[in-house]
């Protein structure tokens, strides 16, 4: 059985996802949130709300999670993480509304509160050992010249840091741009600005103390005493997929990610959208796994309501 059909087996309905949702919010069995009591009843009028068998307080299950007071089928909410976790070039919401028959705006809205239950938490792992980092500018206008770092025409900037690997074992496979390195792990965000104090914020949030940096000779990766800084003054901004291989690759990639399946993006949601894309990055060797995931993420993480998202309320970027 393939796995979109195994996965329909297990979440047949809105019982089973029930009961899966409980598994995940209860590991270790039911706990009260009042009294500490161990045992409850699942009521059969209202299924999504357990009972404590001692004081009688209610918890319902999507309470304070990606799901709360949600009226859509638990079911489709497992199919529509599914399909984000598990297609690379993922999904849009009308491809979810299609697949799932449901209406489009629902559709968008199950998908941003996905995609924001996504974030590596930083004390899970940070970059080590020798790391790539570079800004790029996203959306916006074509700009001639020299781009600078002025975000201007609608343009965001983006940075990135990714681990640089050497190629290991006996393979024909020569890395990226046949310079003898893949890519590890990576983090990516949106910044406000590329002052020193932003840019060196992100790399001492998402990058261990005495890690390598190769970054170019600007101004803002001075003064980052606690790693070793290999800056490259470039000359011009076409020797930079030269310089730094991997990060550029990334930053190509993601756009064309952006622009193919979902056509371009607004300037609020991107982070979002480089949540999505760094979870699933990070997490390339095991597909398998990732929409238990995501449910996983789903029920410990609290939601974002469809008010927060019209008006772009921002959100600590994609790590």
């Amino acid at each position: 059985m393939s796995g979109f059909l195994a996965f329909c087996d297990k979440y047949r309905d809105e019982d089973a996802c029930i009961q899966a949702l409980s598994e995940l919010r209860w590991p270790n069995g039911f706990t009260c949130d009042k009294c500490e009591n161990t045992k409850a009843y699942h009521l059969a009028s209202r299924p999504r709300i357990f009972e404590c068998a001692k004081c009688g307080h209610q918890h319902s299950i999507t309470a304070g999670t990606v799901f709360h007071k949600t009226r859509t089928d638990l079911r489709k909410w497992f199919m529509a993480a599914y399909l984000i976790s598990h297609d690379k070039r993922g999904v849009s919401a009308l491809m979810v509304s299609r697949e799932l028959s449901i209406r489009y705006d629902t559709a968008w809205l199950m998908c941003h509160k996905l995609r924001h239950a996504l974030t590596d938490d930083n004390a899970d792992f940070k970059l080590e050992d020798l790391i790539e980092i570079d800004e790029a500018f996203f959306g916006g206008r074509k700009q001639k010249g020299n781009r600078g770092r002025a975000q201007t025409g609608g343009k965001v900037m983006v940075v990135c840091a990714v681990e640089k690997r050497a190629v290991s074992g006996d393979t024909k496979y020569k890395g990226i741009n046949n310079q003898g390195y893949i890519a590890g792990g990576a983090r990516i965000a949106v910044l406000p600005n590329a002052t020193a104090g932003q840019i060196g914020g992100f790399i001492r949030l998402n990058v261990k103390a005495g890690a390598r940096i190769i970054s170019d000779g600007f101004k803002s990766y001075t003064k980052l005493d606690e790693y070793r800084h290999d800056p490259i003054v470039q000359g011009s901004g076409v020797n930079a997929g030269v310089n730094m291989p991997i990060v550029h690759k990334i930053f190509s990639n993601t756009k064309t990610w952006l622009n193919g399946t979902y056509h371009g993006v607004s300037t609020k949601h991107l982070p979002r959208y480089l949540r999505e894309w760094s979870y699933r990055f990070n997490r390339r060797g095991r597909i398998d796994e990732l929409d238990h995931f995501l449910l996983r993420r789903a029920v410990t993480k609290p939601t974002i309501t469809y008010a927060e998202l019209v008006a772009g309320v921002k959100v600590a970027g994609a790590k």
